[in-house]
């Protein structure tokens, strides 16, 4: 794991001044603010916005999943989370991906939510970097039928297989990563990257994590640390 300081902070400072004019985004409801660059696009409201612990999310026109200049992205929401941290685009694997979770039903949902680490800035790094997080052994998991915890398993390295972590920086509560993982054995692998700030109760996180067949490039990981550190409750 590398930990970065004022280094970093600087960097993302420069971020925030040098991508064009930016826009403040204010929560319909009042509970938080964030800014982020005006190329992204229109915000709209985006998967499972206000779902159980998605607290909110946001999606962009010009940024988020789509077909943007001839290349294929993948994610790109900016989502507040509350309960335990989760991530997008199985960036841990499917067990930590709320979308994925939603396979099983929601009391063996719930018994996998209770039993895995929560995800904290200093297991992070390891957490993106492993296949297994969770052992389908596990006495917590001991109700379940042999073929409930053999999909536990499989689910657990869905989309982080041969997942190879290429640059993992702690700054505070926020760690800014990018890796390389597979979906499955005959896919291709694909670029996962962006930011996350883990947050006090009653939130737990504020992330922007995109995805894409190629390099992202150091300057719009940047860009994403900056969008999320700009976050701020109201």
């Amino acid at each position: 794991m590398k930990v970065v300081f004022a280094i970093c902070a600087i960097g993302v400072a420069m971020a925030q001044s040098q991508f064009g004019p930016l826009r403040t985004y204010k929560d319909p409801q009042d509970r938080f603010q964030f800014t982020y660059p005006a190329a992204f696009g229109a915000p709209a409201p985006g998967t499972d916005n206000g779902f159980r612990n998605r607290t909110a999310a946001i999606r962009f026109s010009g940024f988020s999943a789509g077909v943007h200049a001839g290349r294929i992205i993948l994610g790109g929401e900016a989502v507040l989370t509350s309960g335990a941290p989760q991530l997008d685009l199985q960036a841990a694997g499917g067990l930590y991906d709320a979308i994925t979770l939603q396979i099983f039903t929601e009391p063996v949902a719930n018994l996998i939510r209770n039993a895995l680490p929560v995800l904290t800035p200093d297991n992070f790094c390891d957490a993106i970097g492993g296949e297994r997080h969770l052992d389908p052994a596990d006495p917590r998991l001991a109700g379940l039928t042999a073929q409930q915890r053999a999909t536990i398993a499989r689910v657990d390295r869905m989309g982080n297989m041969a997942s190879t972590v290429l640059r993992c920086d702690v700054v505070g509560n926020t760690v800014t990563f990018e890796k390389v993982a597979a979906l499955d054995p005959a896919a291709p692998p694909r670029h996962i990257y962006g930011a996350i700030r883990f947050l006090p109760a009653p939130y737990s996180s504020f992330q922007l994590i995109r995805g894409s067949g190629d390099e992202p490039g150091n300057a719009l990981i940047l860009q994403i640390t900056a969008v999320v550190n700009s976050w701020k409750v109201k």
